[in-house]
C-alpha cells in the first residue's frame, strides 16, 4: 500500500535532488506531476503508481549530467528509485516493481510494462511539448547561446512528440507542437 508518508518522503526526496542538481526543472516536474495526475483519473490507472512515477523517473538526472553520463540517467534513476523504495515494507512488490517500470519507461518503448509505465512517458512528454514546459525551459536556459537553446528545444520536442503514445496527448499536445515548432523555427 502506498500511503501519504511514502508519497511526502518521495516528494522531499525529488525535490531536494532538483534542489542540490538544478535539474529537472521545478516546473518541469510540476507540469509531468499534474498531467500524470489528470492521465491516470482519465484512464481508470493508480495514481499513487503515477505520482511516484512522475516524481522518480528524472530522480538521478542532475547527477548524471554532472557526471557527464545523461544517456544513462534513465538506468541511474530507476536503480535509485529500486532502492529508495526498498525503505517502504508497506509497499507491495508488485506495486515497487510497477513504479520503477514507470522509472525505466518514461521515454518509451515498443510495450509498455502497464497503463501507469504509459502514463508516466505520456506526461513526461508535457515537459517539452506545452507552452508552459518550454516557457519555464527557455526562462532556466537563458544564459545558452540562442542558437544551442532553439537547437535543444527542437530536439526535445521532436523526441517528445516520437514517443507520445496515447491519443488523448496527441490531440491535446498537436496544436502546441506544432506552435512550438513554427516559433522555434524563426530563430
Amino acid at each position: 500500500m502506498i500511503s501519504k508518508e511514502i508519497i511526502e518522503k518521495t516528494k522531499e526526496f525529488a525535490y531536494f535532488q532538483t534542489e542540490k542538481y538544478l535539474t529537472p526543472l521545478m516546473i518541469h516536474i510540476e507540469i509531468a506531476n499534474k498531467k500524470g495526475q489528470e492521465l491516470s483519473e482519465k484512464l481508470g490507472s493508480n495514481k499513487d503508481i503515477v505520482l511516484l512515477g512522475t516524481l522518480l523517473m528524472d530522480c538521478m538526472l542532475g547527477i548524471a549530467v554532472k557526471e557527464g553520463k545523461k544517456e544513462k540517467h534513465i538506468e541511474m534513476s530507476a536503480e535509485k528509485a529500486k532502492e529508495f523504495l526498498s525503505q517502504f515494507t508497506e509497499m507491495t512488490a508488485e506495486e515497487k516493481n510497477n513504479v520503477v517500470h514507470c522509472v525505466e519507461q518514461h521515454h518509451g518503448v515498443e510495450k509498455f510494462y502497464s497503463i501507469e509505465a504509459e502514463i508516466c512517458c505520456n506526461a513526461d512528454c508535457y515537459r517539452f511539448l506545452s507552452a508552459k514546459g518550454i516557457i519555464g525551459g527557455i526562462r532556466h536556459f537563458r544564459d545558452m547561446e540562442l542558437a544551442k537553446l532553439v537547437k535543444l528545444f527542437i530536439c526535445k520536442a521532436e523526441e517528445k512528440w516520437n514517443v507520445l503514445s496515447l491519443d488523448i496527448c496527441k490531440k491535446e499536445l498537436k496544436p502546441q507542437y506544432k506552435a512550438i515548432k513554427e516559433f522555434l523555427s524563426k530563430f
